[in-house]
Parts: structure tokens; C-alpha cells; sequence
């Protein structure tokens, strides 16, 4: 752990050299697993074409909730462990971290499991029929066997980064790229092992990204200890529920990829489901970048919100609502103004067909940018103050209900082409409510500021939600 992380005190430090310290690292991370994920698409687009592309999307649920469940575990235990830190509490913090570890490793070793014994059936309900179907069968195989480093390694960068030592997972980050990009050029491109070798590429890099960030538990300095805990209910539950806006978004990403899928085959068939693909991982890609301001801006949030630091919690506020605006405001102009470029640079030759119809879905993505990066801030916001009811009821609103009802009503009563829109409209009606909860809670913020300052005190905010 760098000297930096050893001295940085998030309570005293100037907000913007604390936002710095954790965001340099984050976005630096996120750009380059952005990358490696425009690269796996690309590397499938020009060596397997439009059934490849088309393929891989019927399966992206299933790894989603994979996802999903790392994420939950991650974000919700490292919120409370730095909380419990911020309250001195700090025994408490390192038992939560042994609590993730340990259930995220039985999950996943589960899951695993459960996954080679019924491989066809779970293809078969992703809807992989026809030619789809062996493609997306060996991608899957292929990744599972990672199932649990993958978990554990997504669950270890959110605890490392909060335990003080975010250059060490974007270290990780940028060795798990770049590892994945040289092995699906080598699996894909010179050995053609096809979607068999995507996954392989995908699953050996994720090994890295873990094996990389257990180098943290080599430094004395290090307040966590690797080690796994007989399971306790109550830990669990805690981390589980703090946890549960993050299962709700990554979760409802794979409900609403698979319903999407459905639809999208039977209006359109593969050549909607490959458009698909490139519009999606291009918002994967934004939202990457956006979870990359939000890992700066939580342990920030949860540790003054722990230490009843009021303004601080404002101040960085303040700082991650403006750099998502910009971040999302530039993504909006280039879906939008060159949406063409965008979709052709993921499939050599695309057929004019597939151009066509990604320009239209890329400019309405595009125009979704700004919306989808406040609500994904605003859910953060309460999740890092352990408000789950509050962070969950946009989560669940913006991933899933709303998604999927536009899904179901948008081509029955407008039209086909209008199935496009639904991410667009789903995140300007929840934008709605982000805006008012955003008021409501800088005016909390502001006048407990007011109401304390002449005392010297401050005291933690009454939950208004």
C-alpha cells in the first residue's frame, strides 16, 4: 500500500484530494475494462459476424446475475466496513469483509456446479436454438469454470479499494485487460477456438484480476486479513440488504437482456439481437465509467456519513454530480452524432441493414447517457449511507419494472422500431424522481450543516426516506 493510502484521512483531508486519491485509480480502472470489453465484442464481431454477436447476448444474462451477485456482496459489505470505520468500530469492518469472502465463495462454487450438470437446459431457456445454440453453449462452459475467482476478484476490489489501496485494483484492472486482449486475439484470431476461446480469454483474465489484488493482504499495513469465517446470519443479512439496490441493477440488466432478447427474435430475428449487442455494450461501457465516479464518491459518503461529517458528504456530492454529467454528456454526443461509426466499428462488413437500424438505436442510447448516470449516482448516494429501501426502490424501478413494461407495451401501442426507446424513457421517468430525492436530501444536508454549526456539533441525519 502506497504511503499516500497509509495517510490520506478521509475525515480531515481536503474533499477534492480524497475524491482524487479514489477516483484517479477507479476511472482509470473502468476506462480500461471498458476497453477489453469493446475489444471481447470486437474480437467476436469480425471472427464469428452477426450470428456471433447475437450468440453471446442470448447468454449475458446468465453471467449478469453472476455479476449481480458479486457486486451485491462487494458493494454492500465494503459500504458497511467503511462506515463501522468511520464509527471507530473498526474489529467490526474486518469481520464483514471475512463474512463476504466467505459466503461469495459458497455461492459461487454452487453455482458452478449447478451449471455443468444442466449446461443444455440452461442455454435452451436462454432461447440459443439453431446454429446460436453450440456458440453459446461453449462461451459458457468455457467462462463457468472461473465462476468463483471472477466473484471474488469483483468482491476484493471493492474492499481493497475502501481498505485504502484503489492504485492496486486499477493495477489489477489494467493487467486483467490486457491479459484478456492478447488471449482473445490468440484463442480467436490465430487458434480459431471461436466462442469456446472468448470465454477462455474472459475467465483466465478475471483469474489474474483476483490473483493481482491478493498481493494487498502481503502488507502488514493492511487492516483486512484474508481469511474465511464460519458464516454469521446477522453479517450477512446486513451486507446482503445494504447490498440489494447493486442485485437489483446488475440482476434486472440480465431479466431485461433476456426478455429483450425474446422480443427483439421475434421482430426482428439475429440481425436485431446483433444491433442489440453494440448498443448494450455501449452503455455497459458508460456505465463503467459512471461506476468508476461512484466508487470515489462512497467511501467518501460512508465514512463522513459514519463520522456525522455533513458538509464533506455534500462537497463530494457536488464533485461526482458534475463529473457524470460531463462523462455522460460527451458519450450522448458521440452515440448521437455518429452512431454509424459506432455500430460498424464492432462488425466487419455489416450488412447495410444492421447500420440502419444501430443508427437509430444509438441515438436513442445516446440521448439516455445523462438520465442513466444520476440515477446510478443517486442509488449509490443511499446505498453508501445504508438507506436501502431508498437506493432499492430506484434500482428496482429503473432496471427492471419500468424496462420490461416498456418492452411488452412500447410495440404494441406505438411501434416496433419504437422497442428502441425503452431505456430512454425508463430513465427519464426515474429521473424524475432522483431530481426530487437529490433536493430533498442536499436540503437535509444543508440544514443540519446550519443547525450545528454555531455548536460545534454535528449530529447524523435523520433518515427522511
Amino acid at each position: 500500500m502506497s504511503q499516500a493510502a497509509l495517510t490520506l484521512n478521509l475525515g480531515q483531508d481536503p474533499v477534492r484530494k480524497c475524491f482524487r486519491h479514489f477516483l484517479m485509480p477507479a476511472i482509470t480502472g473502468m476506462v480500461i475494462k471498458s476497453l477489453y470489453i469493446v475489444a471481447d465484442i470486437m474480437f467476436i464481431g469480425h471472427s464469428m459476424g452477426e450470428d456471433g454477436l447475437a450468440a453471446i447476448n442470448l447468454v449475458l444474462p446468465y453471467f449478469s446475475f453472476m455479476f449481480a451477485v458479486a457486486m451485491m456482496v462487494g458493494v454492500g459489505g465494503a459500504a458497511l466496513m467503511s462506515i463501522r470505520f468511520g464509527e471507530g468500530r473498526e474489529e467490526e469492518g474486518k469481520a464483514l469483509f471475512q463474512q463476504a469472502l466467505t459466503f461469495i465463495t459458497l455461492v459461487m462454487v454452487t453455482l458452478t456446479a449447478v451449471t455443468m450438470i444442466w449446461i443444455d437446459e440452461i442455454v435452451a431457456a436462454f432461447g440459443a436454438t439453431g446454429n446460436l445454440a453450440p456458440m453459446a453453449k461453449d462461451y459458457v462452459l468455457s467462462l463457468t469454470w472461473f465462476a468463483t475467482p471472477y466473484a471474488v476478484g469483483w468482491v476484493l476490489s471493492n474492499f481493497i479499494r475502501n481498505d485504502g489501496n484503489p492504485k492496486l485494483v486499477m493495477n489489477a484492472m489494467i493487467a486483467s485487460a490486457t491479459l484478456n486482449v492478447f488471449l482473445d486475439w490468440l484463442f480467436m484470431m490465430v487458434f480459431q477456438w471461436g466462442m469456446f476461446g472468448a470465454g477462455l480469454a474472459t475467465g483466465l483474465a478475471q483469474l489474474a484480476l483476483a490473483g493481482v489484488q491478493l498481493l494487498h493482504f502481503r502488507n502488514k499495513s493492511s487492516r483486512l486479513k484474508l481469511r474465511f469465517a464460519m458464516p454469521d446470519f446477522n453479517a450477512i443479512k446486513a451486507i446482503l440488504t445494504t447490498g440489494l439496490a447493486t442485485l437489483f441493477m446488475e440482476g434486472s440488466v440480465g431479466i431485461v437482456i433476456m426478455v429483450s432478447n425474446w422480443i427483439l427474435l421475434s421482430l426482428g430475428g439475429a440481425l436485431y439481437l446483433s444491433v442489440y449487442t453494440v448498443a448494450l455494450n455501449c452503455m455497459w461501457l458508460l456505465g463503467l465509467l459512471v461506476y468508476g465516479i461512484c466508487q470515489a464518491v462512497q467511501p467518501l459518503v460512508s465514512f463522513n456519513h459514519g463520522a456525522n461529517l455533513h458538509q464533506r458528504i455534500l462537497d463530494t456530492l457536488n464533485l461526482g454530480m458534475t463529473l457524470v454529467v460531463i462523462v455522460c454528456g460527451s458519450f450522448s454526443v458521440i452515440a448521437v452524432l455518429f452512431p454509424g461509426q459506432v455500430v460498424a466499428a464492432f462488425v466487419s462488413n455489416p450488412s447495410p441493414e444492421m447500420v440502419e437500424l444501430g443508427r437509430w438505436a444509438m441515438r436513442l442510447y445516446g440521448l439516455a447517457a445523462i438520465p442513466t448516470g444520476i440515477n446510478i449516482l443517486m442509488m449509490t448516494i443511499y446505498q453508501s449511507t445504508a438507506r436501502s429501501k431508498v437506493s432499492s426502490t430506484i434500482s428496482l424501478l429503473r432496471s427492471l419494472i419500468l424496462p420490461v413494461a416498456g418492452l411488452l407495451l412500447l410495440p404494441k401501442l406505438v411501434d416496433p422500431s419504437y422497442v428502441w426507446a425503452n431505456v430512454l424513457i425508463a430513465d427519464l421517468l426515474i429521473l424524475q424522481s432522483s431530481l426530487f430525492l437529490l433536493r430533498k436530501y442536499r436540503s437535509l444536508l444543508r440544514k443540519e450543516i446550519q443547525s450545528r454549526s454555531g455548536s460545534g456539533d454535528d449530529f447524523p441525519l435523520t433518515p427522511a426516506f
